[in-house]
């Protein structure tokens, strides 16, 4: 653990290594508006001219940090658009899929809490531990069926209660028009049992990792509705709930503003083989701690880790990541233009980092996604 450091501190530690750094005042203005960690330490192994050796520089400046920064958040921040265009994309599946089947009258519109709609893994998997990638990511949406947040009988008046923008005015029944009794097992709103919030608005409030569970409990009826809006076929579920493992790393990456150049999926989230080989994945193979498993014997499991490159291949399958080809081809340009280059080559580095030293890959893979 390194002691705190004042920016000048920082200002002067900088200086013995030779950095070169041309305005001080903008030095200290830019360190103070920014995490230090995320301009600094978190693009050094880029600019390091020896990185086996002491933190001595030679040509680099500071300039060549800030240029590194900034390209990490517009990068980042591009495809925190994409995920969101997807996010929304499975929001309003799910939403329409589910309604059509079972919420498609009105004295049916809770029955999306009711969960005798849904698949219950825990019933069919919790004994036999068979349940694909159970003893990683998998275990827990299986153990935890029971207590899903859409089957808590609390739901509807938590969902009511938190947001203000669900008036329970307009989400009223009129008992006038219509006399309605809640479903067995549907969440009931304690104050007005004819108060009723349609899965399409609910679904809205959900966290990504909610959803993600949602798609595992789904019924075939709609989760095969859902894997065909995105051009995936019944055979492809399993594949397809891992995908959403990997774009929810990618995603908490992002949506906490750190640096996505260090990103790497977490060594708990296992890669299906079918994954792997569909998208010709070069997963960063280690090994786990051992599970527990049925009988109380232990196992050793292998975690299968992915870099931004592989990432983005997965988000490709569903969303056209090429509005991500101006601010890497921005970068790459600022470098060559600017970085004065000594003993290795900036934006090989930069590329290796994110998983994929080929510039001409990263344009490929671009190009694929946009004819998806």
């Amino acid at each position: 653990m390194k002691p705190f450091k004042t920016v000048d501190e920082q200002y002067s530690i900088l200086s013995t290594r030779r950095l070169k750094i041309k305005d001080k005042n903008f030095f200290v203005d830019y360190i103070n508006k920014n995490n230090y960690f995320n301009v600094m330490n978190g693009n050094e192994n880029l600019l390091i001219p020896d990185r086996t050796s002491s933190k001595v520089y030679k040509t680099e400046t500071f300039d060549d940090f800030v240029r590194l920064h900034q390209f990490d958040k517009e990068f980042s921040g591009e495809v925190l658009n994409i995920l969101h265009n997807f996010e929304t994309r499975l929001r309003t599946s799910i939403s329409k899929h589910f309604s059509s089947v079972f919420c498609n009258k009105i004295e049916d519109t809770m029955q999306y809490t009711n969960k005798d709609k849904y698949k219950n893994l825990k019933a069919i998997y919790a004994t036999t531990e068979n349940y694909m990638l159970f003893h990683q990511q998998n275990g827990k949406v299986v153990k935890t069926f029971d207590e899903f947040d859409l089957f808590d009988n609390e739901f509807l008046n938590k969902l009511v209660g938190k947001h203000d923008f669900i008036n329970e005015k307009v989400f009223r029944i009129d008992p006038k028009v219509m006399k309605y009794t809640p479903p067995k097992n549907c969440s009931r709103y304690r104050k007005d049992v004819n108060v009723v919030v349609p899965i399409w608005v609910a679904i809205e409030t959900l966290s990504f990792g909610t959803l993600k569970f949602m798609c595992h409990y789904l019924p075939k009826v709609v989760i095969d509705r859902v894997l065909n809006d995105f051009n995936l076929v019944p055979n492809d579920r399993d594949m397809f709930l891992n995908t959403l493992d990997v774009i929810n790393e990618l995603r908490n990456k992002c949506a906490h503003f750190s640096l996505i150049n260090l990103f790497l999926t977490s060594d708990r989230v296992g890669i299906l083989p079918i994954l792997i080989t569909k998208l010709e994945l070069k997963p960063i193979n280690k090994e786990r701690k051992k599970a527990r498993i049925k009988g109380g014997r232990y196992i050793k499991i292998s975690a299968s880790v992915l870099n931004l490159f592989d990432t983005l291949k997965v988000l490709a399958l569903y969303e056209d990541i090429s509005s991500l080809k101006k601010p890497l081809k921005k970068v790459i340009y600022q470098n060559n233009r600017y970085f004065k280059k000594d003993t290795y080559d900036l934006n090989y580095r930069l590329l290796e980092r994110r998983g994929n030293s080929e510039y001409k890959q990263w344009k490929e893979l671009f190009i694929k996604s946009k004819c998806n």
